[in-house]
């Protein structure tokens, strides 16, 4: 089957980079012989896999790609606490057989990827440098035909596209948290910042695993994640979200791609008013809801939801 949405006419990418010489300073974008490797679902029921790394400023990130290499890619970052293992298992079995390839990578401060101790190496334009990075080491010398991702992976995703840095073939954003620059100190995402601050990772963790109001995948899913990354990192990364940047009005109005958000109607971080507002700005837009409980039967539910909103009839806001 071919790519839904095929990388427009004319689109340009940096081309990837080569592989850097022996002590070589890797400019950002080259991919660089693997070492530390993203962590997959071992039952991956699609394939081939091919795992490397990026280097980005400071560092690098471990990637994954999942199908054919020659494919269209779908470039998804996931959010704050999470890896490019859920990612891959939410959407390798409805992004791949659609003909393109999955790439997934552990965001810096995560997994296998370059650590992240400071709050300012978690700044959203960082990320948005990083991802950028990856489209050009992964291009294959074509725009690729989805960048996107879940929650903060989603507003790097939105903000890259409205630089016209990357014109992809649509831009997705699953779980927006909100748009523009949070107040600080308020919301939900202020209080996790503040509850890390206060017991760290560790209490963080030893309360996820008792949480029974969580949904069962939900649970899982967060404390095999936050186990695996390096703890200063990772609080790091959570005390980032208080006050943190989101794409603002402007940057939803400029996009020059179709937008396909995918929300959830029972999550105060990830409210269902701010998905329907981006898609009431964007100037083209598609957006496919699900709910928490659903995921129990599969986190590739997420995946089918986004393949549905990419491949789905878009609304013009104006």
């Amino acid at each position: 089957m071919s790519s839904p949405v095929p990388p427009p006419d004319g689109a340009e990418v940096a081309p990837a980079g080569a592989v850097a010489p022996p002590g070589a300073v890797d400019p950002p974008g080259a991919v660089v012989p693997a070492d530390a490797q993203p962590v997959l679902p071992e039952d991956l029921p699609v394939g081939p896999v091919r795992r490397h790394r990026v280097a980005v400023r400071g560092g690098t990130l471990a990637v994954a790609e999942v199908g054919e290499a020659t494919a269209p890619a779908w470039v998804l970052a996931h959010g704050v606490g999470s890896s490019a293992r859920f990612v891959a298992a939410a959407f390798a079995e409805a992004v791949v057989p659609t003909g393109c390839r999955l790439v997934v990578y552990d965001l810096r401060g995560h997994g296998g990827s370059v650590t992240a101790p400071e709050v300012a190496d978690h700044h959203l334009d960082v990320h948005v440098a990083d991802l950028a990075a990856v489209v050009r080491g992964v291009a294959r010398r074509h725009a690729p035909a989805v960048v996107g991702g879940i929650s903060l992976g989603g507003h790097a995703a939105v903000r890259l596209a409205a630089s016209g840095t990357v014109v992809p073939g649509a831009v997705l954003a699953c779980l927006p948290a909100w748009t523009g620059t949070a107040a600080p100190g308020e919301g939900p995402h202020a209080a996790v910042a503040a509850q890390v601050a206060a017991i760290g990772i560790g209490g963080i963790l030893a309360q996820l695993r008792e949480d029974v109001g969580l949904a069962g995948w939900l649970r899982r899913t967060l404390v095999t994640d936050y186990a695996r990354h390096e703890p200063a990192s990772l609080e790091a990364a959570l005390r980032a979200l208080d006050g943190g940047d989101a794409p603002t009005p402007t940057e939803l109005a400029r996009l020059m791609v179709p937008l396909a958000v995918v929300a959830w109607p029972d999550d105060p971080g990830h409210p269902l008013a701010v998905a329907e507002r981006w898609v009431a700005l964007a100037p083209r837009a598609a957006l496919v809801t699900v709910t928490i409980g659903g995921l129990e039967a599969g986190v590739g539910r997420l995946g089918d939801a986004a393949v549905t909103a990419v491949t789905g009839r878009w609304t013009a806001s104006r």
